[in-house]
C-alpha cells in the first residue's frame, strides 16, 4: 500500500506537468536544519523567551527520538523497495541513509507542535502551524522520498517530544533544582544513544556489488541529532542558571538581534559546522559540532545583548 501511494503521486507530478515540483521541493527544503531553529531562536531572542526554549528543546528532543528509532529499524529508502519509484532529483541530496521515520516531518512537528501547544488559544495562528506540518509531510510523499507510515511515525515523534518536554517544563516548575536533575538524566540518555548507534549491527545489503548504506556513514551521521539535542539541553540549563537574559522592548533593537542572529547562525552552520565535519568524518566531531549550535546562540549570543546593555546604561 505504502509503495502504491508513492506511485500515485509520482503519476500525479506526470499528470501536472510538474508543475509543483519546485513548491513542494522548497517546502521539504525548509523543514529542517536552520530553517527550524532559525524561527525557534527569533522566537527566544526577540518575541517570546518561553515559546522559543519550548521550540528548541522540542526540536531538539525530536531529533534524539528520530535518531534513535532510524538506527533501530534502519529501513531502506522507497527506491530500493522498488525500482518504480523514481523521486525529484533536486531532493536526492537530503535524502540519503535510512527511511523510518522521516526526520523533516519530525523535524516540523516537533517544533510546530511546540507552537500550536503554546499558543493553543490563538486559533489562526495554530491552523497557520498545524498547515506547516502537514505540508511537509505531503511534500516529503509528493516528492517521493517516504511511505506514509514514515511520515506518520516522524509526525507523531514531533508530539512526542512537546510531551517529553512539557512534563519536564512541569517537574522542574515544581521545584527549580529540578534542572539538575533533568540535565543529568539528558546526559545519561544522550550517552547511552550515542553507545548504541556506534555499536548496534547495520543491514549490509548490496546492489550491483555496490553496498545500499554504509554503517559506517550511518554512525557517523547518528550522531549529529544526538547533538542537537544535547546542545539544545545544555544551551537551556545555562541560560537559565546563569545567562537570565531578557527581551530588549526597542522593536528595532529586537530586528537587529534577530537579523544578525540569523545571518550568524547560517554562517556558522553553512562555512564551520558543516564543512568541518564533513573534512573530519568523525563521529564525535559531528556530535559535537551540533551541540555546539544551540549552545553558542542559546548562551554566547544573548550574552552580548546584556554586555550591549551595560555599556549603554541601560
Amino acid at each position: 500500500m505504502d509503495i502504491e501511494i508513492i506511485l500515485f503521486f509520482q503519476n500525479l507530478r506526470g499528470i501536472l506537468g510538474n508543475c509543483l515540483n519546485d513548491f513542494f521541493a522548497f517546502i521539504t527544503t525548509i523543514a529542517v536544519d536552520y530553517y527550524i531553529l532559525i524561527p525557534a531562536l527569533i522566537l527566544f531572542w526577540a518575541v517570546d523567551k518561553k515559546a522559543g526554549i519550548l521550540g528548541i528543546t522540542s526540536y531538539g528532543v525530536g531529533c534524539f527520538y528520530n535518531a534513535i528509532l532510524k538506527s533501530t529499524f534502519a529501513v531502506y529508502r522507497p527506491w530500493i523497495k522498488n525500482n518504480k519509484i523514481k523521486p525529484l532529483e533536486s531532493v536526492m541530496k537530503g535524502a540519503s541513509g535510512y527511511s523510518f521515520p522521516s526526520g523533516h516531518s519530525t523535524s516540523v512537528s516537533s517544533f510546530y507542535s511546540a507552537l500550536i501547544f503554546y499558543y493553543r488559544k490563538h486559533k489562526k495562528l495554530c491552523v497557520v502551524f498545524a498547515l506547516m506540518i502537514f505540508l511537509t509531510m505531503f511534500s516529503r510523499l509528493y516528492v517521493g522520498v517516504h511511505t506514509p507510515q514514515d511520515v506518520l511515525v516522524g509526525a507523531l515523534l514531533g508530539i512526542l517530544a512537546i510531551a517529553t518536554v512539557s512534563a519536564v517544563s512541569k517537574f522542574v516548575s515544581k521545584k527549580p533544582n529540578n534542572d539538575v536533575i533533568v540535565l543529568i538524566v539528558g546526559i545519561i540518555a544522550c550517552i547511552a544513544a550515542l553507545i548504541y548507534i556506534y555499536t548496534k549491527n547495520y543491514p549490509m545489503d548490496y546492489i550491483d556489488g555496490k553496498l545500499i548504506v554504509d554503517p559506517v556513514t550511518m554512525t557517523v551521521n547518528g550522531f549529529k541529532d544526538p547533538g542537537m539535542f544535547f546542545g539544545a539541553l545544555l544551551g537551556w540549563f545555562v541560560e537559565r542558571r546563569y545567562v537570565k537574559f531578557e527581551i530588549c522592548k526597542s522593536p528595532a533593537k529586537k530586528v537587529e538581534r534577530c537579523f544578525i542572529g540569523a545571518i550568524l547562525v547560517i554562517f556558522y552552520w553553512t562555512a564551520i559546522v558543516e564543512p568541518v565535519g564533513n573534512f573530519f568524518k568523525i563521529n564525535l566531531v559531528y556530535f559535537l559540532l551540533r551541540a555546539s549550535i544551540p549552545f553558542i546562540f542559546m548562551v554566547i549570543y544573548p550574552l552580548t545583548f546584556r554586555s550591549n546593555k551595560k555599556s549603554k546604561g541601560d
